[in-house]
């Protein structure tokens, strides 16, 4: 059978610097180097990674009146009031107010016109981009552009060498800088918790932007391996894991991504039915899971109480290197949780105690300020 997998642009450039593949939602994908998961995970958290999440899609779409208008019946934020050169993390929602998708979409000039760029999942882009084409006019899909991120506390000092003034932006900001002549959108952004950026550029100009960035000997190239681990610890959602058509944003735990203006104003998809779980609240809520045994937490695992019933299920799991213990994430009944005493996980035919715990399990380290 012939392989199906695609490829990402820079697959060879992974290849030959060790990258061990696995399928991802339908990419052969880096998933760790020769370093391993840990050390990438580790290193990452004290000086610099850099991953290529090129699978992910991309898009560019006109600010016009019409798609403006269009673009808020499915996402939840007020588009006017997005400020220029800012990001904000949103979703497209259904008709039931549920989670097509989780994104970023971010607006910025280009050639004296306004854009919006929006970011979304390797898992839902056929989704999503159907959703797009029957939704706007004036748009392009970014198919020839890559996408790298490079997270950690140097990241801001690393990437500075490439791009003047980058160290003046705030944690939700994107700007576009001209590399080798090459138009590049800079968005200090990430998925671990930690300061950071993503770049995305033209595949043309890639090569050169990876061998920059990589010339530095406090980076290390990380695979989505210790991206999934950081991700995990910094408390947020993955999609088709915390996140899915049937679940809301008020049900996810986030309910301030969808904007107190469009609350107030109503009219995108869903909204009746966010607008009345946000007033009388939802049945079960997202919690972070601490393990208390050596015993490693998975998704899919069920957890009961005391009375052995069934009070939630795991979504995400695994060892966390920082916190040398198991974590996860985990939907629970909130009504059965107020009268459990203790809450236990199966765990190969075993039950276990686990400690409930606010998310995130670290601390987020985003250099956050006015945008």
């Amino acid at each position: 059978m012939p392989n199906l997998l695609k490829k990402i642009f820079l697959n060879e450039y992974h290849e030959s610097h060790g990258a061990k593949f696995a399928p991802f939602v339908g990419y052969s994908m880096p998933i760790n180097y020769s370093t391993g998961i840990i050390k990438e995970h580790l290193h990452t958290r004290k000086s610099a990674g850099v991953f290529d999440v090129s699978h992910m899609g991309q898009i560019l779409i006109q600010n016009t009146e019409s798609n403006c208008t269009k673009l808020e019946k499915i996402i939840p934020l007020n588009l006017d009031n997005l400020k220029l050169n800012s990001s904000s993390y949103s979703f497209i929602l259904n008709e039931k107010g549920g989670i097509i998708d989780d994104i970023i979409i971010s607006k910025l000039i280009i050639d004296d016109l306004t854009y919006f760029f929006i970011v979304y999942n390797a898992s839902r882009k056929k989704i999503d981009e159907e959703i797009f084409i029957d939704t706007v006019k004036s748009y392009s899909i970014l198919n020839n552009n890559s996408l790298l991120a490079i997270q950690g506390p140097h990241s801001s000092k690393i990437i500075s060498n490439l791009f003047d003034g980058i160290e003046d932006m705030y944690f939700m900001q994107i700007r576009n800088f001209i590399y080798e002549n090459h138009s590049i959108f800079v968005s200090r952004t990430g998925y671990t918790g930690e300061d950071g950026f993503e770049l995305s550029i033209p595949n043309s100009a890639i090569d050169n932007l990876i061998n920059d960035l990589m010339s530095n000997n406090e980076v290390i190239l990380c695979g989505l391996g210790c991206r999934d681990s950081l991700r995990l610890e910094a408390g947020l959602s993955l999609y088709g894991n915390e996140l899915y058509e049937e679940i809301t944003p008020v049900e996810a735990n986030l309910s301030w991504a969808v904007s107190k203006e469009r609350m107030k104003l109503g009219g995108f998809n869903g909204y009746q039915i966010i607008s009345k779980q946000k007033e009388e609240g939802v049945s079960q809520k997202r919690v972070g899971i601490l393990s208390k045994s050596k015993s490693i937490l998975r998704s899919k695992m069920k957890l009961f109480n005391e009375n052995n019933q069934n009070i939630g299920t795991i979504t995400s799991g695994g060892y966390s290197p920082t916190l040398n213990t198991s974590i996860a994430m985990a939907y629970i009944n909130k009504i059965i949780l107020k009268n459990s005493s203790k809450i236990l996980c199966s765990i190969r035919n075993n039950m276990e105690e686990v400690e409930l715990t606010n998310l995130p399990f670290i601390k987020h380290n985003y250099r956050k300020g006015t945008i």
